[in-house]
């Protein structure tokens, strides 16, 4: 029997048996922790047993039964989804058996019509579980959850001894799905979630943290289900725009960094402004004609607006973490989260009236964004950096929050194209020209492409095409010496939201066209933000592939790493 608290100050404790006690200490939004660290013992003191990383952009979750400070003695298990309902998740792990240890495969199925000895079942108890072993369909242990109490969220029984390990292993993953769950769970209103009000719990989404780039009226409110059917009360519970969807995670990423409170300016700002107009703001500019732009002009209309202000301060604080010793770093980094917050929390507001005395703002913050994303999310600070699927997620964060900026873009571009600010939006001349071994290269992509299309008739052949073509454009612009930051993000502001989810999906061709892009982004390796981006996931994306798709490889790992790259 185990018994879960909710989340108190990040921590819960549970009991297997009265000789089996663990803490788990729950982390949402801290890109160097797990999300859920499992104590043997009764406090954080004791030793780490298991680990859980969610995939943010998947429905996996890694597993880890083990001590991290000890990663040749880990044993990592996937616990992946199986339904795009969240309703049933799988894993593996070897087991003893009457012949010996046996790898065998069990499913989490979640229900809504399960009950415990000894505890009453009731339909509000919507996030429970039943563990099955996958061939036989045999039942091995259930969890309920408990709406009844705020001190004790769920309770677990197993009904076979596999041993220790085991039953770590089952508490680890089934709690990790009652936790994602509850986030999952969270509407994101305003000033308290519905959800988690209803809930009672601490609501882990408040104002100063969440990042919506829309306006609460834009969105539809949660809708109940009420289909009695197993699984969670449906995945339309709220409906977010495209633009929110895409940008949400920046805010949730800086949640947990316990900024530093910046009501007004003072030296520090100061110093962040400086720093802005000698040195930060070259990162968005192209040229001499773009110079004075983002050095004066762009700094000028902040005057005006708070929340592009406090975008200028917050990408020049993380510059400067970037750049400078290591003792400083953490003081930048919280200042630059502060900063942050409190430009999103502005920004917000403007979002559903973009106009004229507004749109030059709107446009230069979107811009400020994704230059603040690429380096916050730098790989260097990610969790598991030994993980290319770590690697691999933190450019799939970047791709989804640059593309969430193309309406804001668009709106806005409109409006200033004519204005001062014209030289933004001139586009370098170059011609559409490829040397043979690069169009031979990008032949090949699209005969795979057809390929995959004549092996399954669901490949979405067109998605691919779009994505190869936008290709073969940056890597014309980069022949011709046309690589600039603006070239990288244009590629990515263009991608179509299908191929964002086929890389969620860790589709292998759309992870081949990113390493492509990888390579042109390794030619920017001097900029601060962009620094070793390119080769940590090129090099994390040929770890993951197999030996069918690494040939097509061969012409980004030979441009970035040389003739001895394989």
């Amino acid at each position: 029997m185990a018994s879960y608290a909710p989340p108190s100050h990040s921590d819960a404790s549970t009991e297997l048996d009265p000789g089996s006690l663990y803490r788990v200490r729950v982390s949402e939004f801290r890109p160097k922790k797990p999300d859920l660290t499992f104590h043997a013992g009764m406090d954080d003191s004791g030793p780490t047993v298991a680990v859980a990383k969610f995939q943010h952009f998947s429905r996996g979750i890694h597993i880890g039964l083990g001590n991290p400070q000890a990663p040749s003695e880990m044993v990592w298990e996937e616990l992946t989804g199986q339904s795009k309902s969240h309703s049933k998740y799988r894993w593996e792990m070897e087991v003893p058996t009457s012949s010996g240890p046996r790898r065998q495969s069990f499913l989490w199925k979640r229900t809504h019509h399960v009950g415990l000895e000894g505890h009453t079942w009731t339909r509000l108890s919507n996030r429970n579980y039943k563990l099955v072993e996958e061939q036989s369909g045999n039942i091995l242990a259930m969890f309920m959850s408990n709406v009844a109490s705020y001190k004790e969220s769920g309770m677990l029984q197993l009904y076979v001894d596999h041993g220790q390990q085991f039953d770590l292993m089952v508490l680890a993953t089934v709690l990790s799905l009652y936790e994602k769950a509850r986030r999952l769970k969270c509407d994101e209103l305003r000033p308290v979630c519905s959800n988690c009000s209803k809930r009672m719990s601490s609501c882990r989404y408040d104002s100063a943290t969440s990042l919506l780039w829309t306006n609460d009226e834009s969105r539809s409110r949660p809708r109940p289900n009420k289909s009695g059917s197993e699984g969670p009360p449906g995945e339309s519970e709220s409906t977010f725009s495209t633009t929110a969807n895409s940008l949400r995670i920046l805010g949730k990423l800086n949640g947990d960094d316990e900024p530093q409170s910046v009501a007004c300016l003072n030296l520090s700002d100061l110093e962040l402004m400086m720093h802005w107009c000698n040195s930060t703001y070259k990162a968005l500019s192209r040229h001499g004609k773009t110079d004075a732009i983002w050095q004066a002009r762009v700094p000028e209309e902040a005057l005006s607006h708070p929340f592009l202000m406090h975008g200028l301060l917050a990408l020049s604080a993380i510059h400067l973490a970037r750049t400078r010793d290591e003792v400083k770093r953490a003081a930048y980094v919280s200042v630059a989260v502060a900063h942050e917050n409190q430009a999103l929390a502005f920004f917000r507001e403007q979002l559903s009236d973009i106009n004229a005395s507004n749109a030059k703002a709107m446009f230069a913050f979107a811009s400020v964004v994704v230059v603040y994303t690429f380096g916050f999310l730098h790989p260097s600070h990610a969790p598991g950096t030994d993980d290319p699927w770590a690697c691999i997620n933190g450019i799939l964060q970047v791709f989804t929050l640059t593309r969430g900026v193309q309406q804001i873009l668009n709106e806005a571009t409109s409006t200033i194209r004519d204005s001062d600010w014209g030289a933004l939006f001139q586009l370098d001349d170059y011609d559409d020209v490829l040397p043979d071994d690069e169009r031979s290269a990008l032949d090949r992509l699209h005969e795979m492409n057809h390929v995959c299309k004549g092996q399954d008739p669901a490949h979405n052949s067109i998605t691919y095409e779009h994505a190869i073509e936008n290709l073969a454009d940056l890597m014309a612009a980069a022949h011709q010496g046309v690589t600039s930051v603006r070239q990288a993000c244009r590629w990515a502001i263009r991608l179509k939201a299908e191929f964002v989810q086929l890389l969620q999906e860790h589709q292998p061709l759309a992870l081949v066209i990113v390493a492509y892009y990888c390579a042109i982004l390794h030619r920017l390796r001097d900029i601060w933000f962009v620094d070793d981006w390119g080769i940590r996931v090129l090099k994390a994306i040929w770890q993951v592939l197999d030996d069918q798709w690494r040939p097509l490889l061969d012409l980004p790992m030979v441009g970035t790493f040389g003739d001895n790259s394989h």
